[in-house]
């Protein structure tokens, strides 16, 4: 097993939903080889980028590491900065924006672990 990860020697990919703009991802820095329970990824959002109202089939969570943004949740918006922990029930339509002048970064924490089906693209 590898213990440790080290983010800075990963490339990114970048990943776009149908409708969404400046999306790039570090995919399962923790994923099924550790536990079957959640998987995690990190995503950053260019300025300006977001996702469109969407649902999931997972619960999942946001730490936000660095930046700015709005979060839509059902039919609430929610400013969160590094720091804020964002909660997403499964089947919930919610969006974010980054709204900041730099990256919008962020953890994403998956329950249960998500199975990505496309194939990202690696970044330079």
């Amino acid at each position: 097993m590898n213990h440790i990860t080290h983010t800075f020697d990963t490339p990114w990919r970048s990943h776009q939903i149908e409708g969404s703009r400046g999306y790039e991802f570090i995919f399962n820095i923790l994923g099924t080889e550790y536990t079957d329970a959640y998987n995690i990824d990190i995503a950053k959002v260019a300025p300006g980028g977001y996702s469109p109202l969407h649902i999931d089939q997972d619960n999942h969570a946001f730490y936000i590491l660095e930046g700015e943004g709005e979060i839509d949740i059902a039919d609430k918006c929610f400013q969160v900065k590094a720091g804020s922990v964002v909660r997403i029930p499964r089947g919930v339509v919610h969006a974010i924006r980054n709204i900041g002048e730099g990256w919008l970064m962020l953890l994403s924490i998956y329950d249960p672990p998500r199975i990505r089906k496309q194939k990202a693209v690696e970044t330079t």
